[in-house]
């Protein structure tokens, strides 16, 4: 695999900043002649080189929004299960000649219709229908930072779930746009699914463990207090067109139950966990999200109401499918795509409204440099509002003196991070593009290590600066534990197997690398050791159940988490046992550079700091506040780690946000 050379902070050419921005070369200097991109030239000479630096461009995106990166919808891409068509027979010789005989017999009669029927066929195939794009794009909610999907509207209002250092609330904005304010409901920690069409009751979670997991289910009229579904545990829910019942999934199983959750049947069942229920405005159809357990692919499904199977759409589109809503007309029906490491709004006409032939290929509606996510078109059909995402993830030191996080290496956006043992360099995953980067420590002389991957996080480096080794994730497929050169090169798989594998870490000698099973996608079962001059692997005595290894400094011991309670343990390879060591459900956890601690950060929402715990005597003490620390709603968002200095690393979620609208124009 080739590997991508830069200068830190620096794009060198066309292609680099247009690679940077997610958009093409003629878009990049288009935007620099229409909306002020930041862009250098090198004195002397007719084509004088370009280049342009990262932080320029952060904060030229940050002044201009997302408003100012809609980019025309771009040319269909060919579906072939999707693009069928009515088919007409062609105008044969014979059936012309009994056009044109002076004689009509019954059989010449039904010729004439058949050849205009086929005439018509082939006009219709020549011409699209209508086409739908979008234009005059409008900021609804003010450089927001915590909203998530779904987007949902009543039609004076768009009402949307928000996420805050750890919690979830419902706030809702002005459709026309405004400021934001907080929904008040009685639940905890309240994830909204669905709201009537009148906006009088919302279907609501309260997180009592993840948004990954059934959590129980709350209707909650306006005004009123939320009542609780039964003792129903939903995946997600939502209202059926009536209003007078409810659909919802758990554990692989769609259901349909009354309001207070006592009248609940069985309609289907999915590959996976089944969300974003979103009915036809005719009411004959059903579709929603299935994402499968194991590898956390998206896809679009269908049932029809009056009975029969669920099925797959789009089913040889290649990329990642998500959250799709119709027009009110139900022409159109829109959706989320995943392009590499960019979310797209798309668009595909819907045949059953059409009497004549058409082609119904999905195309691209709103795409540019930031992602679109959730598209939900107004209630009249004249506007589409969507989630506009830029995500950046700001690396974080905690400085002792001060007392608070001191944001360190401005010019990157880090998801997860490590430092190499003569502590020269870094490696770090990006949050912008999901590829691992290997960088100095002051940040300069960069280099892109992976490409194709769909994440890539907790990277660590051998002993010697050699190698990296970290999880990967392919576009299907499980976790897996890769390494590559620290100089660039081909790319290893040190784990083998359909069961998830990752959390690696060098021994001392940098000859074995310690790795587990990944929860949940798989429960763990043992921690192995892979021996890389044999390339044997070996399972450490009695880990049935342990996960995230880390080998210390001196490697005598080996900390891991339990799944059972997640404690921290420590396995002496002298004694051949293991022992607890913190009595602490925990994450993260890190060796002290002396071996002496283990720092980790308590793995409770409700617990916002970094602990560390002494190995010779287990005391545990509270290290530093994360209360400052605005926690991502992305994979990993919570990470933390240590410099080389042992002063505790964190990431700051610095995502730009926002909600908007754009006219829905057909042409």
């Amino acid at each position: 695999m080739a590997s991508t050379y830069i200068t830190v902070g620096r794009l060198d050419s066309w292609k680099d900043i247009a690679g940077y921005l997610h958009c093409d070369v003629r878009t990049a200097i288009r935007w620099e002649k229409t909306r002020g991109l930041p862009i250098h030239r090198m004195p002397g000479g007719l084509r004088q080189p370009v280049y342009a630096y990262r932080h320029e461009i952060d904060l030229w995106f940050q002044k201009n929004g997302a408003s100012g990166l809609v980019d025309a919808p771009a040319p269909a891409i060919p579906d072939p299960e999707q693009d069928t068509v009515l088919h007409a027979e062609p105008i044969n010789g014979a059936l012309a000649a009994g056009i044109r005989s002076r004689w009509f017999t019954g059989r010449a009669a039904i010729a004439s219709v058949v050849a205009v029927c086929s005439l018509f066929g082939a006009f219709a195939l020549r011409h699209s229908p209508p086409n739908l794009t979008v234009a005059n794009p409008t900021r609804i909610t003010r450089s927001q930072t915590r909203i998530l999907s779904p987007l949902l509207s009543d039609g004076a209002q768009i009402f949307y779930p928000r996420y805050e250092n750890g919690r979830y609330s419902v706030a809702a904005v002005p459709a026309k746009g405004g400021e934001s304010a907080t929904v008040a409901t009685s639940i905890a920690n309240p994830e909204l699914c669905d709201m009537t069409p009148d906006g009088k009751a919302m279907l609501l979670r309260n997180l009592i463990h993840s948004r990954d997991e059934e959590e129980p289910l709350y209707v909650q009229s306006t005004g009123g207090q939320a009542q609780r579904v039964g003792n129903i545990l939903a995946y997600d829910a939502a209202w059926t067109p009536d209003a007078k019942r409810i659909i919802y999934s758990a554990n692989g199983v769609v259901y349909s139950t009354d309001l207070t959750g006592k009248s609940r049947r069985q309609l289907f069942s999915v590959p996976g966990n089944a969300f974003w229920f979103r009915w036809a405005p005719d009411g004959k159809r059903l579709r929603f999200t299935v994402i499968d357990k194991k590898t956390e692919d998206t896809s679009i499904w269908e049932v029809a109401t009056d009975g029969g199977a669920p099925h797959r759409l789009f089913a040889k589109l290649q990329q990642l499918l998500c959250c799709g809503s119709w027009t009110p007309d139900g022409k159109y029906f829109l959706f989320q795509v995943r392009v590499e490491s960019m979310f797209q709004i798309w668009a595909q006409r819907d045949r059953s409204h059409d009497l004549l032939p058409i082609r119904n290929r999905p195309f691209p509606l709103v795409s540019g440099a930031v992602s679109y996510r959730g598209p939900l078109p107004s209630k009249d059909g004249r506007r589409l509002i969507v989630r506009a995402e830029a995500p950046k993830g700001e690396l974080v030191r905690y400085d002792s003196k001060f007392g608070e996080f001191i944001p360190i290496l401005p010019s990157i956006s880090a998801r997860t991070l490590a430092y190499s043992r003569d502590k020269n360099w870094i490696a770090y995953t990006s949050l912008a593009d999901n590829n691992l980067w290997r960088c100095r420590a002051d940040g300069t002389e960069c280099l892109q290590l992976t490409q194709n991957l769909k994440e890539t996080v907790m990277p660590q480096w051998s002993p010697d600066g050699q190698m990296i080794a970290f999880m990967g994730l392919g576009f299907s497929g499980v976790w897996r534990v890769l390494a590559v050169p620290a100089n660039g090169g081909t790319i290893r798989s040190l784990s083998h197997g359909d069961q998830a594998k990752g959390y690696p870490d060098w021994s001392l000698d940098g000859q074995r690398l310690a790795f587990s099973d990944v929860p949940p996608v798989s429960r763990p079962k043992e921690i192995y050791i892979l021996d890389l001059r044999s390339h044997k692997v070996a399972t450490l005595p009695q880990s049935t159940g342990y996960f995230s290894p880390r080998w210390s400094p001196d490697g005598r011991f080996l900390v891991a988490l339990h799944a059972g309670d997640q404690y921290l343990y420590l396995f002496d390879f002298n004694s051949g046992k293991w022992r607890p060591l913190a009595e602490v459900p925990a994450c993260y956890p890190n060796w002290s550079h002396d071996g002496k601690y283990v720092y980790f950060r308590p793995a409770t929402a409700d617990s916002r700091a970094i602990f560390r715990v002494e190995v010779a005597n287990r005391n545990v003490e509270k290290v530093a506040s994360l209360a400052g620390v605005e926690r991502g709603p992305f994979f990993l968002g919570d990470w933390i780690g240590l410099a080389p200095d042992d002063a505790p690393l964190a990431v700051r979620n610095s995502t730009i946000e926002d909600i908007y609208a754009w006219d829905l124009i057909t042409k």
